[in-house]
């Protein structure tokens, strides 16, 4: 498994990256669909630009849901006893952490170059909330020593008992 530091390296690259080729994506989709000809694809560009695709990148539901689902999965695997599942659950962690983080890079270049274009603020309280709570979720529970808490069963339980309660009611809050 990483070091915490360069996951987080990994994950604040990822999301520079995926900030920069959005904002240059958007900006090159706005100059290609502003002069290019109607039969050499201006249509399915349009799909593209900020009004077309400005709700899909903002709607979160299913990061909220992988992320519930980790939790149950990672209660789940608590239930047994095997170190491919604990090397599973760190990979399927870092896998959901890098997706958050270009989702978060690439709104953030969306978001940056519509703000410099003087376009409302399409970010609302609810899109912060779920692309801030479910990182940090993913990335705290990725600590857990599955190993070690298995050896303690009063916490391994409860903490089974948590993890699949936790995954409902995390679709709750974010929705």
């Amino acid at each position: 498994m990483n070091t915490i530091a360069s996951r987080l390296k990994a994950i604040a690259v990822t999301a520079l990256a995926f900030a920069a080729g959005a904002f240059a994506m958007l900006g090159l989709v706005w100059v290609l669909g502003t002069y290019l000809p109607g039969g050499l694809g201006r249509a399915a560009l349009d799909n593209y630009g900020p009004h077309g695709s400005i709700a899909a990148l903002t709607d979160l539901r299913a990061l909220s849901a992988l992320t519930a689902a980790f939790l149950v999965i990672t209660g789940l695997v608590l239930v047994i006893d095997s170190a491919y599942c604990d090397r599973m659950i760190g990979v399927f962690s870092d896998v959901l952490l890098m997706v958050m983080a270009a989702i978060a890079g690439f709104v953030a270049g969306y978001w940056l170059l519509l703000r410099l274009a003087d376009y409302a603020n399409f970010i609302g309280m609810g899109f912060v909330r779920a692309a801030i709570v479910c990182p940090l979720i993913v990335f705290g529970v990725s600590l857990l020593p599955l190993g070690r808490i298995r050896g303690n069963w009063p916490m391994r339980i409860a903490l089974i008992l948590i993890l699949l309660a936790s995954g409902p009611v995390l679709l709750v809050l974010t929705d």
